[in-house]
C-alpha cells in the first residue's frame, strides 16, 4: 500500500465517520424538536429530588471503578500511592470525550512515566481495563435482555452475544487469546499483556459490575419518576443503560455521543415514548457528563491542594532550617 493510497484510505474513514456522527446528531435534534411541545413539562414531572438522587448514583459510581482499576494495576505489579494513582485515573478520565476508547490507557502510560512507573505496564493494564470493562458490561446487560425479549422476541437474538462475553470473563485461557489478538491487531506483540491472578481480575470484574450497575440506576430513576413501573425500571434502565454504554464506547464516537442515545432509546422505548423518552435520554447524558466531571474536577482539585500544600511546608521547613545557619555565619 502506498502512501498516497493509505492517506486517502484515511481520508474516506474520517470523512465516513463525520458523516456517521453528523446523521446520529441529526436525528437526535430532529426527535427532540418533534416532541418539543411536551419537552418541558416532562422534564418538570421528573422533579429535582429524583434528578438529585440520579445524579448522586453517576457520583458513586466513579468510586469502584477507580478502585477495579486500581486492583488491577497492583495485580501486574505497579506500586502506586493512593494519591498518585488517583491523579492518574481521574486525569486520564478526562480524555474519554476523544474519539476511541484508547486514549485513557495512553494517557496513564505518559502519567506514569512521569512518576517512574512502568508505562508498557499502565499501557497494558489501561488496555486490559477496556476489555474487562466491556465484558463485565455485557454481564450486566444480561438485566434487560427477558423484559425486552417480552415486548419483541427477537431480543434473544442478544443473548448469544451476552453469553459470549460471561465466557471470555469467567474463561482465563478464552480471556489470554482475547488480548493476544488485541496485541496483533495493534502491533503491540513485543510489550506481553500478562494476565493478573484470578482472584485479582475476579475483585476487578465483581468492582466493575457495581460500577455500572450504579451507573444505570440514574436511568432508572428518571424512568420510574417518569411513571414506568419499578422493576421493570430498574432492570431496563440498569442493563439498557449498561448496552448503551458499552455500545457507545466501542463505536469510536467522543464519549459514545449519538450512538449511546439511540440504544438508550431502543430499550427504554419498551417503558417509555414520546417527550418522556426523550427526557430520559437528555437527563441522562447531561447528569452522566455532571457527575464524571464533577468527581474528576473535585478529586483533581484536592490532590492540587494537597501537593502545593506540601510544598510549602517543605520550603518553609527548608528556610527555618537555613536561618540557624546564616545567624551562626553572621
Amino acid at each position: 500500500m502506498t502512501v498516497d493510497s493509505s492517506r486517502n484510505r484515511r481520508r474516506t474513514l474520517k470523512l465516513l465517520k463525520g458523516t456517521a456522527c453528523s446523521l446520529v446528531v441529526i436525528f437526535l435534534c430532529w426527535q427532540v424538536w418533534r416532541v418539543r411541545d411536551g419537552l418541558g413539562d416532562s422534564v418538570s414531572s421528573v422533579g429535582w429530588s429524583a434528578i438529585g438522587v440520579a445524579t448522586g448514583f453517576t457520583v458513586i459510581a466513579q468510586l469502584p471503578s477507580f478502585l477495579a482499576w486500581r486492583l488491577l494495576v497492583a495485580g501486574t505489579g505497579v506500586r502506586l500511592t493512593l494519591s498518585d494513582a488517583a491523579w492518574i485515573f481521574f486525569m486520564s478520565g478526562a480524555t474519554r470525550y476523544l474519539p476511541g476508547a484508547i486514549w485513557p490507557a495512553v494517557t496513564q502510560a505518559a502519567l506514569g512515566r512521569k512518576i517512574g512507573a512502568s508505562a508498557a505496564k499502565l499501557m497494558a493494564t489501561g488496555l486490559a481495563t477496556v476489555v474487562l470493562t466491556a465484558l463485565s458490561g455485557g454481564l450486566v446487560g444480561l438485566l434487560a435482555v427477558p423484559r425486552l425479549a417480552a415486548d419483541d422476541p427477537t431480543w434473544w437474538l442478544m443473548l448469544p452475544v451476552l453469553l459470549s462475553a460471561a465466557a471470555f470473563m469467567l474463561a482465563p485461557r478464552l480471556l489470554g487469546r482475547l488480548f493476544a489478538l488485541g496485541q496483533r491487531l495493534l502491533r503491540q506483540g513485543e510489550q506481553e499483556i500478562a494476565l493478573p491472578a484470578r482472584r485479582t481480575s475476579m475483585g476487578m470484574i465483581a468492582l466493575s459490575v457495581l460500577a455500572w450497575c450504579c451507573n444505570g440506576m440514574h436511568a432508572a430513576i428518571i424512568a420510574i419518576a417518569l411513571g414506568a413501573p419499578v422493576m421493570s425500571a430498574v432492570t431496563l434502565g440498569v442493563g439498557g443503560f449498561t448496552l448503551s454504554a458499552v455500545a457507545g464506547a466501542l463505536s469510536l464516537t467522543p464519549a459514545g455521543i449519538g450512538v449511546r442515545e439511540v440504544v438508550l432509546g431502543l430499550t427504554l422505548g419498551v417503558l417509555l415514548t414520546g417527550p418522556n423518552l426523550v427526557t430520559l435520554l437528555l437527563l441522562s447524558r447531561v447528569l452522566t457528563t455532571l457527575g464524571h466531571v464533577g468527581v474528576t474536577l473535585g478529586v483533581l482539585g484536592l490532590l492540587a491542594g494537597n501537593r502545593l500544600t506540601k510544598r510549602r511546608q517543605s520550603s518553609e521547613e527548608q528556610r527555618m532550617e537555613e536561618s540557624p545557619d546564616a545567624l551562626s555565619a553572621s
